[in-house]
């Protein structure tokens, strides 16, 4: 699949996401996006670990599947940003950081929610949703 591509279109869905990243399940960096002036509040070492942790949630996610569905996105919000996680197919999961201000510039740029829906759309491929 061709990450970086993806990881563009997420990334001009919405000018409130900071930045974004293919993670595999264990929580490692296959690919990256950021938005350009941004920089992270985490070392690259606090990054992968907090990558390490989300990855195992989301096996444990995936463990009550059968009984309550598949996982469909996680929310974790904090007071300087706000992380969501998908899940890209059975190998990968998507992060898209918002920053905690959601400051509107454009007109266009929406909230959590239309974010959510944004990248749902985009990773389910129904351009009539976007």
């Amino acid at each position: 699949m061709a990450y970086e591509k993806l990881l563009k279109t997420i990334m001009d869905s919405d000018t409130n996401i900071r930045h974004c990243l293919v993670a595999d399940t264990e929580g490692n960096i296959v690919e990256t996006n950021h938005r350009e002036g941004i920089t992270n509040f985490l070392s690259p070492e606090e990054t992968a670990a907090s990558l390490k942790r989300a990855a195992s949630a989301w096996k444990g996610r995936k463990q009550l599947a059968p009984k309550i569905g598949r996982g469909m996105y996680a929310v974790a919000a904090f007071e300087k940003i706000t992380r969501l996680t998908f899940p890209l197919g059975d190998d990968h999961l998507i992060f898209v950081s918002l920053g905690s201000e959601q400051t509107r510039v454009d007109l266009h740029a929406g909230g959590q929610r239309q974010i959510v829906e944004h990248v749902l759309n985009i990773l389910t491929d129904d351009p009539t949703r976007e």
